[in-house]
């Protein structure tokens, strides 16, 4: 979000139609996601097992958020199916304290736009980038939040029937499973790529452009008594 969060001025870099609303405060304008890879993934090489077992994209937070052992057992979660499982383990995590099974690779990082092209299911920590980037792509979601707003994004999926929510200390049978009921249901698929509309419409609209633009010209006034204007992110990864 970016403005005087105190009431002069706000605009959410986010997708109305997974927010919830288009309505809100006068002060508030939804613009559209940012789709972009993150420098540090942008043209990263990757690789996928061999066969031709769906894709499961295993993404978790950059940042540490104690997500280790949740990812470990994501992947013994993925060695019990008929899959093939790509980790990004993220800037915060040494791959190589993870053990990867036979059917799985763990990547540092890799470009999720071009994953996203293959992946049938994303398993993640539920991070607002992570959540947008793949319902951008039409692919439903296995949530399992950590913290932050995660919570709020997993129901967000949810009651868009776009993935499932489970407990982040789920044990490697419940993870598979719901998995597999999005595997093996194309409701889940269907109501991704419904949102996946939405929010690439959102993303060509060009609004975003228009807001930073009127932005640039608010921030060049004599800011008033309470301070300057503040810059605030929307969710993490």
């Amino acid at each position: 979000m970016l403005g005087d969060p105190l009431g002069a001025d706000a605009r959410c870099y986010g997708v109305s139609d997974v927010s919830g609303t288009r309505g809100g405060p006068d002060n508030v304008r939804y613009v559209g996601p940012v789709l972009d890879d993150p420098n540090w993934a942008k043209g990263r090489p990757w690789t996928l097992p061999s066969g031709g077992h769906p894709v499961l994209l295993v993404a978790m937070s950059t940042t540490f958020q104690d997500q280790i052992d949740c990812l470990q057992r994501v992947i013994d979660a993925v060695a019990t199916l008929p899959s093939r499982g790509i980790v990004t383990a993220g800037t915060a995590l040494d791959p190589t304290t993870l053990y990867a099974r036979a059917n799985t690779i763990i990547e540092s990082a890799a470009p999720h736009s071009e994953v996203l092209k293959q992946a049938c299911v994303v398993v993640t920590h539920g991070g607002h980038g992570t959540v947008v980037r793949a319902l951008a792509a039409g692919v439903p979601l296995v949530v399992m939040p950590h913290g932050r707003d995660q919570a709020d994004n997993a129901v967000r999926v949810t009651t868009r029937n776009a993935g499932v929510s489970i407990n982040r200390n789920a044990q490697p049978a419940t993870i598979a499973a719901a998995v597999r009921r999005i595997l093996d249901d194309p409701r889940y698929r269907q109501a991704a790529k419904k949102l996946g509309r939405s929010i690439r419409r959102d993303a060509a609209s060009g609004a975003l452009v228009t807001e930073l633009e009127t932005a640039s010209v608010v921030s060049q006034r004599p800011a008033p008594n309470r301070g300057d204007a503040s810059v605030f992110g929307c969710g993490d990864e």
